[in-house]
C-alpha cells in the first residue's frame, strides 16, 4: 500500500489536489481510496457525490471515505472507555460520549485510528489522505510518544494501584492498561508507516502569497525535523496569461517572487505549478484537468 499525504494551510486547494491525485492513480488501474482527515470534508463537494461515513465507490478503482467524527467519537469513547474515564478522572472531569468529539486533539486520534483500520485491511493499492490544515501529520508522529508515556506511567503505578482500581470495578485497572497498549500499538504502526519513504509520500500544497509560503516553510521544517521527508510542493492558483494590465502584471510579479523563493529553498523537491482556473473546481471533468496538469505533464510522478 502507498500512502500519499496532502498537507498545507486552509484554503490553498488541498482537497482538489487530493481528489486529483486519487483520480489519477485510479486511472492508472490502481485501486485507490481518497481519505479525508479534515473535519470540513470538502471531498464530497469537489467530487459532487455524497460520500458518507463509509468508503464509497466513485468510479472504476476509485473510492472515497469521509469518517463522521460525531459518530466515530462515540465509538472511540466506547472502545477506550476505561482509559478515557481514568484519564479525565485525573482532572476531575466527567465526559459524556456525545460531547467527546468536541475535545481538542480527539479528532486527530479518531482519524488516526480510522486510517489504521484502512491500512491494516490492506484493500487499496493507494490511499490519498486529504489532511486537515497543516498540522495533521504532526499528531500522527507525536501520538505514540503520548500513549507510550501514559502506558509507562500506568506500568509504574500498576503494582501499587491496579489492585485498588480492580477493587473499584472488577478488571478496571487491567482494562485501562490493555486499551492504552492497543492505542499505542496502532499509533506506532501509523507513525512507522509515515516514516517509511517506501510507503508514504508527503506533498505540501501552497499558493504564491507571503502568509501561505511562510506557513509552508514552517510545515516542511517541522515535519522534516521529525524525520519525515516532504517529497513535493504544489503551488496552486498560479496566474498565467498575456494580459498586460497593471493588476495582472503586479500579481504575476508578486507570485513569481514567492515561487522563486520556494524553488531556491527546496530545489531537492519536485515543485509543481497549478494554474488558476478562474472557477471553482468541481466534478470529474474539472478534477481530471487538474490531474493532467500535475501528473500528465510530468510535473509530479507517482
Amino acid at each position: 500500500m502507498r500512502l500519499i499525504y496532502v498537507a498545507g494551510k486552509g484554503g490553498v486547494g488541498k482537497s482538489v489536489c487530493s481528489a486529483s491525485t486519487a483520480l489519477w492513480t485510479s486511472k492508472q488501474g490502481l485501486n485507490t481510496l481518497a481519505f479525508s482527515m479534515d473535519r470540513a470534508h470538502s471531498l464530497s463537494d469537489i467530487l459532487e457525490v455524497e460520500i458518507g461515513g463509509h468508503p464509497r465507490r466513485i468510479a472504476d478503482d476509485l473510492y472515497a471515505y469521509e469518517p463522521d467524527i460525531d459518530r466515530e467519537a462515540k465509538r472511540f469513547f466506547s472502545r477506550y472507555k476505561h482509559m478515557l474515564t481514568a484519564l479525565f478522572g485525573l482532572f476531575e472531569m466527567e465526559v459524556r460520549p456525545e460531547d467527546f468529539g468536541s475535545f481538542p486533539g480527539v479528532a486527530e486520534m479518531i482519524f488516526m485510528e480510522k486510517l489504521y483500520d484502512v491500512y491494516a485491511e490492506d484493500q487499496y493499492a493507494v490511499v490519498v489522505i486529504d489532511s486537515a490544515p497543516t498540522a495533521m501529520v504532526l499528531p500522527l508522529l507525536q501520538l505514540p510518544n503520548v500513549t507510550t508515556g501514559f502506558v509507562t506511567r500506568l506500568l509504574g503505578i500498576k503494582s501499587k494501584w491496579m489492585g485498588i482500581l480492580n477493587m473499584l470495578e472488577p478488571g478496571f485497572g487491567d482494562a485501562i492498561l490493555k486499551e492504552a497498549r492497543r492505542l499505542r500499538a496502532k499509533s506506532e504502526t501509523m507513525r512507522d508507516a509515515l516514516l517509511d519513504p517506501s510507503i508514504s509520500t508527503i506533498s505540501a500544497v501552497t499558493i504564491p502569497e507571503k502568509a501561505a509560503v511562510m506557513e509552508t516553510r514552517r510545515l516542511i521544517e517541522t515535519v522534516e525535523g521529525h524525520g519525515v521527508f516532504v517529497n513535493s510542493i504544489i503551488i496552486n492558483h498560479v496566474m498565467e496569461g498575456d494580459c498586460d494590465c497593471s493588476y495582472c502584471v503586479r500579481r504575476r510579479n508578486s507570485q513569481s517572487r514567492y515561487m522563486d523563493e520556494l524553488q531556491e529553498a527546496y530545489g531537492d523537491k519536485r515543485i509543481a505549478h497549478l494554474s488558476d482556473f478562474g472557477a471553482e473546481i468541481k466534478g470529474e471533468d474539472a478534477i481530471e484537468k487538474v490531474a493532467w496538469e500535475l501528473y500528465g505533464k510530468g510535473q509530479l510522478a507517482f
